[in-house]
């Protein structure tokens, strides 16, 4: 009895690991719909750099890979444009100081346009205050 049950604990397992072993050597295929145009993406990047007279300035930088002319807006929410600027420079990069001494958070827009639909970026901006008080004791 005692060696049947072993020799079917035997089967059991090398059937198990035939089964892994086929499962895992077939393609799987994650993700099988069509690549959409996102390689037309300019990737855009907002930093903030640091401030001026309690205003925060933030650098915005992006790289135009084809080296056409493109038209950069920084734009408000409501359509406000801000700062334009058409270039075919490889690498686009701007700081701004934005006015905001409010606690409430700015939200900007960065678009992109060049021979197809205008790229959109939308950013937002909140201040936060911490203050740090260090203590340091020295002995004598």
């Amino acid at each position: 009895m005692k060696n049947v049950s072993t020799s079917l604990k035997s089967v059991f397992a090398t059937l198990a690991v035939a089964v892994l072993v086929a499962l895992s050597a077939t393609p799987s295929f994650a993700n099988n719909e069509k690549k959409s145009n996102k390689s037309n993406r300019v990737p855009v990047e907002v930093k903030y750099v640091g401030s001026d007279k309690e205003s925060p300035v933030l650098e915005v930088s992006l790289d135009n890979v084809t080296g056409e002319a493109i038209t950069v807006q920084l734009r408000e929410m409501d359509g406000t444009v801000l700062y334009s600027v058409t270039s075919s420079e490889k690498k686009i990069t701007r700081k701004f100081r934005i006015d905001n001494f409010s606690v409430e958070p700015v939200k900007l827009k960065v678009v992109v346009a060049g021979k197809g639909k205008p790229q959109i970026d939308t950013f937002e901006i909140n201040r936060q205050r911490v203050e740090v008080e260090n203590i340091v004791i020295a002995k004598l």
